[in-house]
């Protein structure tokens, strides 16, 4: 008899116990794995076993119940896999336990001081999964600011709006660098407006509105004014004068000329160009001329005086403004003369000039017998003058033939333009024939050099007209208005917002186009379509701007994509840009794909890293290390690393556990069948104890 059968069962029944028992101490940890004992008979030469033995203890991978926590930093893994720990050995080891803690200098550790492991992410908080693994470190430093470089929004415009109706009133500032000056604030009209705030490269907020003004010169059309800090930036450029007016200006000694404008357009770097240019032409002839008595200084004298001799709308006729000057009268324009006014006095003159193709001629004839003294003075002021000048904006006619005086006049608003208040005296400086002769050839040049650096494109004559001047045998000389257009008294075109833009829609109320401006030839503005339907803003870093301080000019797009004009009352639906200011940081969350947020007090959040995840072909084959870890071996296969939710690898949930898989139940019942086992092989070494003594008593 034998009984090593029993005591085999007694032996396998013990650990079948010793598993149980663990399993239920195991029952609260988190991320624990149940173990089975599994059992191999064990055999002899006879037909009988000779009892049992435990062939293997298993571990049970199955998925544990998922609870919430009250901690973002506690992760649980629903699915395949397990996080990847360095130990501070610096061994590797794989645990289902994803309760996290940041230590002082920001490494995320395990209760045993293992870093998780993960991909890291570039200084734009981009992560590249699929990189090297490493210990993943969360930088606690400041995050610096963003200037907008994009803005979106999408609002509704209401299509019953007319144009010219209901509008509203805001005054804003033109002019910064003198923003105590009356001109230098606007009111801009508007029907709608919307507000948004950006930064600048210095992380200062911007506050921008966009003020919507329905316009009358295209169907289901907006012009959109953008406006920073009340500060609204515009082109000083385009000058508005009514079509058929007549600005009348004292051309040189024998000359008058009449014209009609549309736009006088140029820019104030190509006018001080231009006059520093002219100056100096003046100054090589008056060294060069024979000036008999006059001096150089003489003839300087003169160009600054004489440049400011102007007849405007102060109901002066042609006869007055020469007799004013021939007998150095002072000639004064009115203050804010309207230039429109002037036309019912000066078009008789040009009607009774016109001849039957329509071309207006115009000339007032000096007497050459005139006194010597009178006659130099107005042949040095042919030489002389710079120009006749009311502001600061230069004109000059497209393929014209430009004599030396260039009108300049102001560009600060469209409409009615006001003329300042200058005066000139007739300076007297004694010339001979010769002398006259010679300034005179001077003047026929002194035009091109005043308009050196004056490109076409910046300067136009809205009306195509063209100007020649011609010189007859007694020395008069004629200025020819050809093919003057007049148009309604009052018309004027404004000098517009250059970060402006217009918004189409179709009948059907959805987006058509947006468009910004630009200069068309031949003076006036057109607005050309932005790509996508985003119109640039742009604020150059420089005193002029609100963003004087900042390092860099500001500039960013607004997509519109979306917007409607629809029966409904004007809307703002949704606004976003991607700027902000600089920020501390003041958190850390895992997102539940296993992104590590940095959350900073300017309510943004950079991305620190990934958590990686490891899976294996065989995870039986892991030999458990305690502390919830588990190691790699040949059994288990080689681990493979790639981020949640890829390949066999499960899912991340932030926030939550993986409770332990250990079935309460069905251990009880297990362990109570263990136990009657055990009873049941200690019986049967009783049995055969009883039949051995009976043997024995025999």
């Amino acid at each position: 008899m034998s009984f090593s059968q029993a005591l085999s069962g007694l032996n396998a029944q013990r650990e079948k116990l010793g598993a149980i028992g663990n399993n239920i101490a195991n029952s609260q940890t988190v991320g624990f794995k149940s173990s089975n004992v599994q059992f191999a008979d064990v055999f002899a030469e006879s037909r009988i076993g000779l009892g049992v033995r435990t062939s293997a203890v298993l571990q049970d991978f199955t998925q544990g119940n998922v609870e919430s926590s009250s901690r973002n930093m506690d992760l649980a893994i629903s699915g395949e896999g397990f996080f990847r720990f360095q130990q501070p050995n610096g061994e590797v080891g794989y645990s289902r336990n994803g309760q996290l803690t940041m230590t002082a200098d920001g490494r995320l550790v395990n209760a045993q001081g293992a870093q998780i492991m993960g991909y890291a992410a570039d200084a734009e908080g981009n992560v590249q999964a699929g990189g090297a693994v490493q210990a993943l470190t969360v930088d606690a430093g400041n995050l610096a600011a963003n200037a907008t470089t994009s803005a979106s929004t999408s609002l509704n415009l209401d299509s019953r709006v007319q144009a010219g109706t209901g509008l509203q009133q805001v005054q804003v500032t033109t002019d910064l660098m003198n923003s105590d000056n009356p001109t230098s604030q606007e009111d801009l009209s508007y029907n709608f407006s919307s507000n948004f705030t950006v930064y600048d490269s210095l992380g200062n907020p911007r506050n921008m509105t966009v003020y919507y003004e329905k316009r009358p010169e295209a169907e289901n059309s907006w012009l959109g004014k953008v406006v920073m800090d009340g500060y609204y930036s515009t082109n000083s450029d385009p000058v508005g004068l009514a079509a058929g007016s007549v600005v009348e200006g004292v051309v040189d000694a024998q000359e008058v000329v009449k014209d009609s404008y549309d736009n006088l357009l140029s820019s104030m770097s190509d006018v001080q160009t231009g006059l520093q240019s002219l100056q100096t032409a003046i100054e090589n002839a008056a060294t060069t001329a024979n000036t008999n008595g006059a001096t150089q200084e003489q003839v300087i004298a003169a160009v600054n005086s004489a440049a400011q001799s102007f007849a405007s709308s102060a109901g002066f006729s042609l006869s007055e403004v020469l007799d004013k000057y021939l007998n150095g009268q002072q000639v004064t324009p009115g203050a804010n003369a309207v230039y429109a006014a002037y036309i019912a006095e000066v078009q008789a003159q040009m009607d009774g000039a016109t001849d039957a193709d329509g071309v207006v001629t115009a000339a007032t004839s000096i007497d050459p017998l005139n006194d010597p003294s009178t006659v130099g003075a107005f042949n040095n002021f042919i030489a002389t003058r710079q120009t006749a000048i009311v502001g600061e904006a230069p004109v000059q006619l497209a393929s014209a033939v430009q004599s030396a005086t260039d009108l300049i006049v102001n560009a600060a608003t469209g409409g009615d333009i006001a003329a300042q208040n200058n005066a000139a005296q007739a300076t007297d400086l004694e010339a001979d024939a010769n002398t006259i002769a010679e300034i005179q050839a001077v003047a026929n040049n002194l035009a091109q050099q005043a308009l050196v650096g004056v490109n076409d494109p910046d300067v136009a004559d809205a009306v195509n007209n063209v100007i020649a001047a011609t010189a007859s045998a007694t020395g008069s000389i004629s200025a020819v208005v050809q093919a003057a257009q007049a148009a309604d008294p009052g018309e004027a075109f404004e000098a517009y917002g250059v970060n402006d833009f217009v918004i189409e829609f179709n009948q059907n109320g959805t987006l058509k186009r947006v468009g910004q401006p630009q200069l068309a030839d031949g003076g006036g503005v057109e607005y050309v379509d932005v790509a996508n339907n985003r119109p640039n803003i742009n604020y150059a870093s420089d005193p002029s701007t609100p963003l004087g301080g900042a390092t860099e000019a500001l500039s960013f797009d607004i997509n519109l994509a979306g917007s409607t004009q629809f029966g409904n009352a004007s809307v703002d639906n949704d606004v976003s840009q991607d700027g902000y200011a600089s920020g501390s940081l003041v958190g850390v969350t895992i997102q539940d794909d296993g992104t590590i947020m940095r959350n900073y007090s300017n309510e943004q959040s950079l991305a620190a890293g990934q958590v990686a995840m490891a899976s294996f072909r065989n995870p039986e084959g892991l030999k458990p290390g305690g502390d919830n870890l588990w190691t790699a071996t040949a059994s288990s296969g080689q681990e493979l690393v790639g981020a949640p939710g890829t390949g066999m690898r499960g899912l991340i949930q932030a926030g939550a556990t993986e409770t332990s898989n250990v079935d309460m139940a069905q251990e009880l019942v297990s362990m109570i069948i263990a136990q009657r086992a055990y009873q049941a092989n200690s019986q049967t070494i009783s049995t055969q104890d009883e039949l051995l003594q009976t043997i024995i008593n025999l």
